[in-house]
């Protein structure tokens, strides 16, 4: 699916890491007014970080992390000039593929959606379970994923 300009990272060094949190801070506090206390947590020390690069220039990014229920998403973003190129999609595919594979056992996956970003995540195969809540000022929806074959 990466082409030649566009590749996916494991976010590792510190730089990496500074980009990630750009991006988030870009998205997350600047676009949709979220606390950093909200967006910045102590799970970012115990996440798997990843950036896309387009070009060699961070754009998007994601993370994901094992807990009881399974393997959660999150922190799925993409900086505005590079929406609509289907770089969540590519994250969030690479994200389920790496962390299938590091956690072999595990076969589910979940997510806290916003609202307006369900349709993305319904056609990665995420589906909806629960009741609808607020996150951060913004509904979310809580969707999972089963995945029968790694």
């Amino acid at each position: 699916m990466e082409s030649k300009i566009n590749r996916i990272i494991q976010a590792i060094s510190q730089e990496e890491i500074d980009q990630v949190f750009a991006i988030r801070t870009e998205v997350f506090v600047k676009e949709q007014k979220c606390l950093p206390s909200e967006e910045f947590d102590e799970l970012d020390a115990v996440a798997n970080h990843y950036l896309l690069l387009e070009n060699e220039i961070p754009v998007a990014t994601g993370r994901y992390r094992k807990t009881e229920k399974g393997i959660k998403v999150e922190r799925i973003a993409t900086l505005e000039t590079a929406r609509g190129k289907g770089y969540a999609s590519l994250v969030v595919n690479h994200i389920i593929a790496e962390a299938t594979t590091a956690y072999p056992d595990c076969n589910y996956l979940y997510l806290h959606a916003q609202v307006s970003v369900m349709p993305l995540y319904a056609s990665l195969g995420f589906v909806p379970y629960g009741g609808r809540f607020v996150e951060a000022d913004i509904e979310h929806q809580a969707m999972g994923l089963t995945v029968t074959s790694h």
